[in-house]
């Protein structure tokens, strides 16, 4: 019931900025929700043992079987550029290295998906709270002008407090699409080092190999 109100009052004292905010808070959980979700838990980790097979299948030139066990995991960045790279190693090393950096490539827009948006909301969910501080001022002080002497300061509280509400709303929205975006980010940058690494990795075992053959 406490909720309830705390919600009417923001609606009613908002005005109509607090509608904006809400559809901004909203989007931000849906979108946040699915790329923290994606990034932080369907992306997974692949085992330090299949890696090891995996360099052992490429060490000893059996690039079949390696891409076999890649064609086998998903949703792994790692594996996904190792893929790549073996299903170029017959086209020449220039070829593999550029099939490599695609796959890095891919792996970065699939985790940047919706990131800007949520950066977005981060920026206008902080301007709508100052929108909704201009424009609950401006009517305060319209009516104040036209009101009898005796409602004065209490139109003038009323206008103060729509005001501050929409500012808070707003900062709450704004903040925490920022802290979203950057726990977002900050995966982000670890699921490319990862894949870039794994690409560097690839081409010196296969050097290695090719060498010692």
């Amino acid at each position: 019931m406490e909720s309830h109100n705390i919600i009417t009052t923001f609606f009613e004292k908002g005005g109509f900025t607090s509608y904006l905010i809400t559809f901004a808070a909203l989007s931000l959980i849906v979108i946040g929700f699915e790329r923290l979700q994606y990034l932080y838990f369907k992306i997974r980790p692949v085992s330090s043992q299949v890696l090891s097979q995996l360099q052992m299948l490429i060490q000893g030139r059996k690039y079949m079987e390696a891409l076999q066990i890649c064609n086998e995991i998903q949703n792994v960045p790692q594996v996904q550029v190792i893929k790549a790279g073996l299903l170029a190693v017959d086209s020449g090393r220039e070829a593999m290295k550029s099939s490599l950096g695609s796959a890095v490539v891919e792996v970065s827009k699939e985790c940047e998906k919706r990131i800007p948006i949520i950066s977005l909301i981060a920026s206008v969910a902080t301007l709508l709270g100052l929108l909704g501080t201009i424009s609950g001022l401006i009517r305060t002080f319209s009516a104040i002008s036209q009101a009898d002497p005796a409602k004065k300061a209490a139109m003038l509280g009323m206008g103060i407090s729509e005001a501050m509400t929409a500012t808070a709303a707003g900062l709450v929205v704004g903040i925490s699409a920022m802290v979203v975006y950057t726990l977002c980010t900050s995966k982000i940058d670890d699921h490319v080092s990862v894949a870039k690494k794994s690409g560097y990795d690839l081409v010196a075992t296969i050097e290695r190999s090719e060498r010692e053959a």
